[in-house]
């Protein structure tokens, strides 16, 4: 009798164990602990000729997995020594996915390159809209998508279920030594 009580009580434990235990879930290799890089890269469209003088608009569509902090970056690709798009009167929007709502949009104030701020995102798929002018015949941008992951901090409840497990476990062990 006293081995299926002390089986119940164990059981108990480890079931409140794994309920308090969050993971953080990242569908890629996240690589060694600490060291951690999400990265979203991509290329402007390649579908159609880039005339010089042209506007142009792309949309990307990225998912992030578990909240984050989330940053732009957009870059002309070099062609000979002048830059082949013009950000200048275009720049970028970050939108959800599902009902379109802007989340951030960064106005270029080079005409090169456009950086955004970090902007916390939750778990969701988000799209990215780009828009400027190529320079030349051919010329296209590149882009860089950053997440940086919240750091996690544990919930009072859990740290109070730990905290009556061990408490729990010296009842049982002091019981043991009084027996």
């Amino acid at each position: 009798m006293k081995f299926f009580k002390q089986l119940i009580v164990t059981v108990a434990l480890a079931m409140s164990a794994f309920a308090a235990h969050a993971d953080t879930f990242i569908n890629k290799d996240i690589g060694v602990p600490g060291d951690f890089d999400n990265t979203w890269t991509f290329l402007g469209s390649t579908d159609t000729a880039h005339a010089a003088g042209q506007m142009f608009e792309d949309f990307f569509i990225f998912n992030v997995p578990d909240t984050q902090y989330i940053s732009v970056t957009l870059t002309s690709l070099l062609r000979g020594k002048s830059d082949g798009v013009n950000f200048l009167g275009g720049g970028f929007l970050i939108y959800t996915y599902s009902d379109g709502d802007v989340v951030a949009a960064v106005d270029a104030t080079k005409s090169n390159t456009v950086t955004g701020d970090a902007w916390l995102l939750g778990s969701g798929t988000y799209g990215l809209y780009v828009a400027g002018t190529y320079l030349l015949n051919g010329g296209n941008y590149g882009g860089q998508i950053l997440g940086t992951p919240v750091t996690a901090v544990p919930e009072p409840s859990s740290i109070l279920m730990l905290l009556a497990g061990m408490a729990l476990v010296a009842g049982v062990a002091q019981r043991r030594r009084r027996s």
